[in-house]
């Protein structure tokens, strides 16, 4: 009787008591169950029994890696074998040429049901006497271009209106040298027009750092400024204008207003003209607001 006989007879309860080895997994290593068990998992159990019985299983490692290689032999051949490489070229080549024949069936079906012939150009013919015959009853006599463009006078339209020729009429033409000379006094004359106007523009001129507060009076957009350079506004808008302090010239349009104080400044700008103003005033302008 060898050792593993041994433990069949020992029985899985009294193994399992002993060795702390569940009764299944015992049951099932007793009667050979090997699909049940990873590798590392059975002989962990045959370790503890090996050393819990003193026995050799040896024989029990060998039978269990030689039935699972057996199983994987079995699960490998169970693979279906693909197609090889010139059996797939040879379905493409077949698929390839139905796609041609239906290609070349829907050109012939088009070519077949479309007609492409021309239809014949009717052809007129123009009767070149008949023409000839209608210009004559119209009695048409040709229109010279000096008479479009010569623009009719009065005694003339009320001569033709009393059936009198046009062309005998008492108008006298300015003589070419006459209109040169009115051309010649019109140039040398001066246009009395109206006087130039001073363009429209606002430049805020700091000196020293000067903080700036900028509302657009139309959309009361506003926007805070640092300025230590000449800054230029749109002289076409309307702005109202807060300075941090008063050290600063205003120029607008061809005047400039000089200020030397230390408190903040108000301004209006309107109509090309900055006004200084007070902060009612500047209020009402900001829907009653002073910033």
């Amino acid at each position: 009787m060898d050792d593993f006989e041994k433990l069949q007879e020992l029985g899985s309860k009294k193994i399992a008591s002993a060795t702390h080895i569940p009764v299944a997994h015992v049951e099932a290593i007793l009667n050979k169950e090997f699909t049940l068990f990873a590798k590392a998992q059975f002989f962990g159990f045959l370790s503890i029994l090996e050393r819990e019985y003193k026995v050799d299983l040896s024989a029990l490692k060998q039978e269990y890696l030689f039935a699972r290689a057996q199983e994987e032999m079995a699960h490998e051949s169970s693979f279906e074998i693909p197609e090889t490489a010139p059996k797939l070229f040879e379905k493409k080549k077949v698929l390839y040429g139905a796609s041609a024949v239906a290609v070349v069936l829907v050109l012939i079906l088009l070519f077949t049901f479309i007609d492409f012939s021309v239809p014949e150009e009717a052809k007129i013919e123009i009767n070149n006497t008949a023409i000839d015959q209608a210009k004559k009853n119209l009695n048409l006599e040709p229109v010279h271009a000096a008479n479009v463009d010569e623009p009719i006078k009065d005694n003339e339209v009320e001569s033709a209106e009393f059936g009198q020729d046009v062309s005998e009429s008492n108008a006298t033409a300015v003589p070419d040298s006459q209109a040169q000379q009115v051309s010649a006094q019109l140039q040398q004359e001066p246009l009395n027009g109206p006087e130039p106007t001073v363009p429209l523009y606002l430049r805020i001129v700091p000196h020293g750092k000067l903080w700036l507060g900028i509302i657009d009076a139309e959309t009361h957009k506003r926007k805070v400024k640092i300025i230590t350079e000449p800054l230029d506004l749109d002289g076409k808008k309307e702005w109202l204008i807060m300075t941090g302090y008063g050290y600063l010239d205003m120029e607008c349009g061809d005047t400039t207003k000089k200020y030397r104080v230390n408190d903040k400044l108000l301004f209006l700008y309107e109509s090309g003209v900055c006004h200084k103003i007070d902060e009612d005033e500047f209020k009402a302008r900001n829907k009653g607001k002073l910033w």
